[in-house]
């Protein structure tokens, strides 16, 4: 397995090798067809037309593999085995030294991870219930052909929330995402409010606005772990805010080398870092966004909406960064809106996370200063969702599961379907 290129390299790789030629580069199989579905959409994204894809367990994919040619990529689910190593064992035989395997299972314990990747020499593996954004972020530095990037830097992740248009609601998102990962899923969380002049993220969350993220951006050198400390806003035990607000007659100098200095710092602190990114205009929202994990654009149900959406996904194309926008469809069923599928039909695809229209919910909330994911209601469930495809966090998944969120939330949006 090249990756199997230690299953033990001295012995059962020296195994006869097959020189059939490939009948796909990658090859694919699980053994859940909801982890089908996820696999299929981050391998369209990657090598469209260029893979196979079946739903066969670990056993059933040896069979076969005993019988066809040998892949460049395997990916390939141990989910449910009862000797998940030795199925592998049994794998490493029928392949060639240089294939890399990707391995997906249903442990989560760390001993299990380095046993494989490194003990065994797989390339990565991933345990469900699988997300797009999961899959793309840890599959897809193997996936491309060279032109992806992945992360290199240890540290939090960066997920940038912007708005496709102003009133689109993405600081009220923002601000609930962060509360959420930090507050009710347990993770260290940073919501970093980059609109310096107009940033509400402090009035959602019930915090004060001081100088710190302006003297961030301005005086880079100023910035270390301490400062952060003293900046930082604390929402709760996990979640904290940083912002500024900055009078309307002054003028930012922001330093070319301020926010990447500034993410440099608290990556090291928190596990999250949610930016609520103003617009995509300007040479510091550029920059801002490059910075960026994972991108999650915000659109309501309008047509300038859902054109400046399209732009933003055609621009994120033309950077280096492999792993697609997430689209949240907020204020959805807002009267006189479009619908489901005429918000589908114009991006081509379903938007990955749906926020129903909840304005006495939020309006509350808003002016009460406490976050509105506090409350059990639709809102909380479609930030549920959010966080366990931007961030791969799912508080659910030992009761009721993200499926049944998933399936309380298609009711709902059917309503509205015209």
């Amino acid at each position: 397995m090249s990756q199997v290129k230690s299953l033990d390299s001295s012995s059962l790789l020296d195994a006869p090798k097959k020189n059939l030629p490939y009948e796909h580069q990658i090859q694919a199989f699980v053994s859940d067809p909801v982890s089908e579905n996820v696999l299929r959409e981050v391998l369209d994204e990657f090598q469209s037309g260029n893979f196979s894809l079946t739903c066969q367990t670990c056993a059933q994919a040896t069979q076969r593999l005993r019988r066809g040619s040998t892949p460049r990529i395997l990916i390939i689910d141990v989910a449910g085995e009862d000797q998940p190593i030795t199925c592998l064992v049994d794998l490493a035989n029928m392949l060639e030294p240089n294939v890399k395997v990707l391995v997906i299972g249903d442990r989560q314990d760390a001993n299990f991870y380095r046993q494989l990747t490194r003990g065994l020499g797989v390339a990565e593996y991933l345990y469900k219930p699988l997300n797009r954004s999961m899959v793309a972020r840890f599959f897809g530095p193997f996936l491309t052909d060279g032109d992806y990037e992945p992360e290199t830097t240890r540290g939090g992740r960066v997920l940038g929330v912007l708005s496709a248009r102003g009133g689109s609601g993405g600081t009220t998102i923002a601000a609930n995402l962060g509360f959420y990962l930090g507050e009710v899923a347990r993770r260290h969380t940073l919501v970093l409010d980059a609109d310096l002049y107009t940033g509400s993220v402090s009035v959602l969350l019930g915090t004060k606005t001081d100088g710190g993220l302006r003297t961030a951006f301005e005086s880079p050198q100023r910035v270390d772990e301490l400062f952060i400390e003293r900046s930082a806003q604390r929402v709760g035990e996990r979640c904290d805010v940083l912002s500024s607000q900055v009078d309307l007659s002054e003028i930012v100098s922001v330093a070319s080398n301020g926010p990447a200095h500034l993410i440099s710092i608290v990556k090291k602190k928190y596990n999250f870092i949610i930016m609520d990114i103003p617009n995509y205009s300007g040479d510091v929202s550029k920059s801002i966004i490059d910075i960026c994990d994972q991108k999650v654009v915000i659109l309501d149900p309008t047509l300038p909406a859902l054109r400046d959406t399209l732009r933003i996904i055609a621009a994120s194309r033309s950077n280096t960064q492999g792993v697609r926008p997430l689209i949240v469809l907020n204020k959805f069923g807002q009267p006189g809106s479009l619908s489901l599928s005429e918000v589908t039909n114009g991006l081509g695809r379903q938007p990955d996370v749906v926020v129903p229209f909840l304005p006495k919910i939020l309006n509350e909330a808003e002016i009460s200063g406490y976050p509105a994911v506090q409350g059990n209601n639709s809102f909380k469930s479609s930030i549920e969702i959010l966080a366990q495809e931007a961030a791969s966090v799912s508080m659910n998944e030992k009761s009721s599961g993200p499926g049944v969120i998933r399936r309380f939330m298609a009711r709902f949006t059917a309503r509205f379907e015209k």
